[in-house]
């Protein structure tokens, strides 16, 4: 009997979107997800 092996399923990156990027990319998103936290996301919860 073969055995078989699970895919594991990542919360934080369900398509593996996370390996499909280039280093550039990867600083982009990054850039991006620190400018969401630090500026938008104090208005965002001031707000509400």
């Amino acid at each position: 009997m073969p055995s078989q092996t699970k895919a594991q399923f990542h919360w934080d990156d369900p398509l593996l979107l996370d390996q499909q990027l280039t280093d550039e990319e990867r600083m982009v998103r990054d850039a991006a997800q620190a400018y969401c936290q630090d500026k938008l996301q104090p208005r965002v919860l001031e707000a509400f």
